[in-house]
């Protein structure tokens, strides 16, 4: 698989290497890992409105030639025979609504009038593939945004408010540092040297935006992305999909996120 030229689809598709959202459901329930990663049963996924803006203003910032393949239903609600006929005249585009798109470029506009987050996104690549391996388990990590031999960007969007107290809570809460982790292993396997990882976080809540250098909280990244590698040769090798003891928390105050 070509490091630059792989897909989302062809990445989503490769079932060879684990991924972050992987090693972060190993970690929480490795029944339910098994259960959807080997197994192949899966609940019905369904889309979330506050997932296709995030997408979209992904899109806005990263790849904005892609904004071609989304088309803005103008009504006021996805339903009725108006929507019917909106989907049928449209069956190879990103559906998103006026209110979505409106959301998405108020956080586009943000970030565009923040010149630290603009100046991040320049002479690098979007959507950004690399394979490696810990332990032996091959891996995978899709960058949102790399500048190769520098640094990685990840974009976020939140309905929470962007300030850094709320944001450091953020990133244990959904393991953003576990996936940043493994993101600078793998970028550290490619390119032979470490990486800095920043996210730049768009709020919906205060259309705030704001970028955030990670510090030591890659330290404690790394140990995650080691125990959940190591639970799961352990798991393979056993057959016992759970968890030996109940799932260690730390204060999000020991560890430090920058704003810059």
């Amino acid at each position: 698989m070509s490091l630059l030229t792989s897909s989302n689809t062809d990445y989503h598709a490769n079932r060879s290497h684990l991924s972050s959202s992987n090693l972060k459901m190993l970690l929480k329930d490795p029944a339910q890992f098994k259960r959807e990663w080997i197994d192949g049963i899966r609940e019905p996924q369904v889309d979330k409105p506050a997932f296709m803006e995030g997408t979209l203003t992904h899109s806005l910032i990263l790849e904005p030639e892609t904004i071609l393949d989304y088309a803005v239903y103008p009504g006021l609600r996805k339903a009725g025979n108006a929507w019917e006929e909106f989907k049928l005249a449209n069956p190879d585009k990103k559906l998103v609504s006026i209110t979505q798109m409106q959301r998405a470029e108020r956080m586009f506009k943000s970030y565009s009038g923040m010149s630290t987050a603009v100046n991040l996104v320049k002479n690098g690549v979007a959507e950004h593939t690399m394979l490696g391996k810990i332990y032996d388990v091959s891996l995978k990590a899709r960058a949102d945004y790399i500048v190769p031999k520098q640094y990685i960007v990840d974009v976020k969007t939140t309905a929470m408010p962007s300030d850094a107290d709320i944001f450091r809570q953020t990133v244990e809460d959904y393991g953003y540092h576990t996936s940043a982790a493994l993101y600078c292993e793998l970028a550290k396997q490619t390119y032979g040297v470490e990486h800095d990882f920043y996210w730049l976080v768009l709020s919906k809540e205060d259309n705030g935006c704001h970028v955030y250098k990670a510090g030591d909280s890659l330290i404690q990244g790394r140990l995650l992305v080691e125990k959940a590698v190591a639970l799961y040769k352990q798991c393979l090798r056993t057959g016992v999909w759970q968890l030996e003891q109940p799932k260690q928390s730390f204060d999000s105050e020991t560890y430090e996120i920058v704003e810059i």
